[in-house]
């Protein structure tokens, strides 16, 4: 499981997604806790089926291309054999055509998230004709979508999560930097810096996020965490004493809210 985690974070901005699915029982309650508990940052299902193909045993696990084509199945794919996938496929903003005259800026997608110098090298073939200018329409309006799309994401996390929104449109402002949805996440934050409810809430977010990654040092023993083993304890007086502090100084706010489902999904009660 810790070996899907990390292919997930490492690969997610390639577009690869992981979808798991548990055959063990239990309630949608229960399985999100385990889920929490062991840091899965993909979705899992109750049970599956794919037309065509025999589960036998587990885990068993499949590999799809970008085109939803089966390309590979076994028990144990090697983290080896998806990341060259992968890096074959085309980015998911490039999917859906071949490129001649801009194939460098598809491939640029897939090492790196500055959007805005890609946006940059399409701009001078957007007013023109023929196949480039069609390759730059098509890739400008795919990343310039992407982008509406993660600012609409961030003005709708602000009334709920002050944290996520300040990350959200502080990775826009960079990522798309030079380009119009960068200077409207720029412009977002400045708005938002004179915002006093907001910062307040920016403030127990930013405790919550850091209660939250101290939870995630805490080690799971047969899937479940245990905060009286040795190598928890440590750690579980430090989540207490945040948590604690949390709700002293940001008693009404959003994130004091959560802190006790939060808290609940790694074992802790009555805090």
């Amino acid at each position: 499981m810790p070996q899907l985690v990390k292919l997930q974070e490492e690969l997610k901005d390639s577009g690869f997604v992981i979808i798991g699915a548990h055959s063990q029982g239990g309630t949608a309650d229960e399985i999100a806790k385990v889920s929490r508990g062991l840091k899965i940052n993909f979705t899992v299902t109750n049970q599956f089926e794919i037309p065509g193909e025999k589960v036998e045993g587990l885990p068993s696990q499949f590999l799809f291309d970008s085109s939803g084509k089966l390309v590979a199945k076994d028990h144990h794919l090697s983290p080896g054999q998806i990341r060259d996938l992968v890096t074959n496929e085309p980015h998911f903003l490039a999917s859906g055509r071949t490129y001649k005259k801009h194939k460098a800026e598809a491939e640029m997608l897939k090492k790196t998230k500055a959007y805005g110098s890609i946006l940059k090298k399409l701009e001078k073939d957007l007013k023109g004709t023929g196949e480039a200018a069609e390759e730059a329409k098509y890739l400008t309006e795919r990343i310039q979508a992407f982008g509406e799309k993660k600012l609409e994401e961030a003005k709708q996390a602000e009334s709920d999560d002050a944290f996520l929104a300040h990350q959200s449109y502080t990775d826009l402002a960079a990522n798309w930097k030079g380009a119009e949805i960068g200077a409207k996440a720029t412009a977002r934050l400045k708005e938002l810096k004179d915002d006093k409810a907001f910062q307040e809430e920016l403030k127990a977010g930013k405790m919550l996020a850091q209660i939250v990654a101290e939870c995630g040092k805490l080690v799971a023993q047969n899937g479940k965490i245990k905060l009286d083993y040795g190598p928890n304890q440590k750690v579980a007086a430090t989540v207490k004493a945040s948590a604690l502090a949390l709700k002293k100084n940001h008693p009404k706010s959003k994130a004091a809210e959560k802190l006790s489902s939060v808290l609940e999904d790694f074992g802790f009660k009555g805090i």
